[in-house]
């Protein structure tokens, strides 16, 4: 039969004797409806230049076994010729059909956006739906099941365009067939845009108004100071009361649309707020926040500092400021100038995630730090692992000959703590001791 244009696959099993003749050929040309001719692989691949868009659907008849038992093997390659004669009057002029497996069709439609890919699914499926074959003595119905791609510049590789293609027929298949399901990068894409943009609307509306909250985690000295110390601890309020979303959720879209500033200034505010409220109750606090690379830019964040602590009428002693090692690193001569800046003002700095650098000790001599938090990495498992033992005995010293203070965070065991204490680290964290609250309810004594 020559109802469809037959193209060979390497991988199609041979055919039984009588049914059609698959052609073989060197390159996958087939015929369009007015009988140009193209190449499915240069239409897949010339998206990424061109930036053009095609559809391809792969059309499966549904329940194709049953019907052939139905009408008899003898049969089976006039049904094959019928379901494809029915395709093909259904395609337009720019449409390419061709035979893809024993008895499933391939359609290239060419220069079609995703309304018309879908458009032309849709009205592939109706016009199967809708119809009876009459093959001999015998008349029978017959759905299809469809999956296609829209073929863009997200997606121009033969190879994931008939893998999408594939996964898509099988999942219609899967819920009883007589559907179609349409992939389409560019949907994908549009749904990420619109959830980035709404965390980007409420970040916003967190930083102008109460979306925030911060919890505070103790931090225990090992050399009894007096006094009690915390780090904050940011968090988003969640849609529903009592949900609290973790930095890690929000902080990485703060950063790519340029909104970490503003992040840093809300914390500073409310932490600068906790120290004189708790100050008032005679509470001699001290907190730790964290703040990111995007306030070391300029000198705004340090001017902020000075307001918030003179509209609080307090001083900075209470107040540490934390950078990550890694960001100090990069921005040296900016961490240099913010920490000058705000040790006028009482306040310290300290590095985070310490000893995780290329140079760890040469970069605390060129910064200068107030505390260092040795990265949790050297004190998980720490009763068991001598090497992560030597090598926060050796932060230690490093840091005291520094003036730097030490703290180990992520403490989650007797047996980490128990070296701990004889270890040289100044101060201890960790959920061994406290987790994270909303409250500063830890007793010191």
């Amino acid at each position: 039969s020559d109802a469809v244009v037959i193209v060979a696959q390497p991988t199609i099993p041979s055919l039984k004797a009588g049914a059609i003749r698959v052609l073989r050929v060197g390159v996958r040309l087939d015929a369009d409806a007015s009988g140009r001719r193209c190449n499915r692989a240069s239409a897949v691949a010339g998206t990424a230049q061109s930036g053009a868009h095609h559809g391809l659907l792969l059309v499966e008849p549904d329940h194709f076994v049953r019907m052939v038992q139905e009408i008899g093997l003898a049969h089976a390659d006039h049904l094959i010729a019928a379901l494809g004669e029915r395709l093909r009057s259904a395609l337009g002029a720019d449409d390419v059909a061709a035979r893809f497996g024993e008895h499933q069709f391939a359609v290239l439609s060419r220069n079609s956006d995703h309304v018309g890919t879908v458009e032309l699914a849709e009205r592939l499926r109706a016009c199967f739906a809708d119809h009876v074959f009459s093959l001999g003595e015998r008349s029978l119905s017959a759905t299809v099941s469809i999956g296609g791609v829209q073929i863009g510049e997200k997606i121009a590789s033969v190879t994931q365009v008939l893998a999408k293609a594939s996964q898509g027929v099988q999942s219609s298949v899967g819920v009883g067939g007589n559907r179609a399901e349409i992939f389409d990068p560019g949907a994908v894409d549009r749904a990420e845009e619109e959830r980035v943009r709404a965390w980007v609307e409420r970040i916003r509306a967190a930083v102008d108004g109460d979306g925030f909250v911060l919890h505070y985690q103790p931090i225990i000295s090992l050399n009894g100071e007096p006094g009690e110390t915390y780090e904050a601890l940011l968090r988003l309020r969640g849609a529903t009361a009592g949900e609290l979303v973790p930095p890690q959720m929000f902080l990485p879209i703060a950063e790519e649309h340029g909104l970490l500033w503003e992040i840093d200034r809300w914390v500073v505010r409310r932490a600068i707020a906790v120290i004189a409220e708790r100050a008032r109750q005679k509470s001699d606090t001290t907190l730790l926040v964290k703040i990111t690379q995007a306030s070391l830019q300029d000198e705004t964040l340090a001017k902020f500092i000075a307001e918030q602590l003179a509209a609080n009428k307090i001083t900075g002693d209470r107040l540490v400021l934390q950078l990550p090692e890694s960001k100090v690193f990069t921005h040296l001569k900016q961490a240099q100038d913010f920490r000058a800046s705000v040790k006028r003002m009482g306040c310290r700095v300290g590095l985070e995630q310490f000893g995780t650098g290329l140079n760890s000790y040469q970069l605390m001599q060129h910064f200068e730090p107030a505390l260092v938090k040795i990265d949790r990495a050297f004190v998980q498992d720490l009763a068991s692992n001598p090497d992560n033992q030597a090598k926060i005995r050796e932060m230690s010293e490093k840091a005291a000959a520094q003036g730097a203070q030490t703290i180990a965070e992520f403490v989650q065991d007797a047996g980490s703590m128990t070296f701990l204490f004889s270890s040289g680290v100044d101060f201890v964290q960790g959920h061994f001791l406290a987790a994270a609250g909303p409250e500063m309810d830890y007793d010191f004594q």
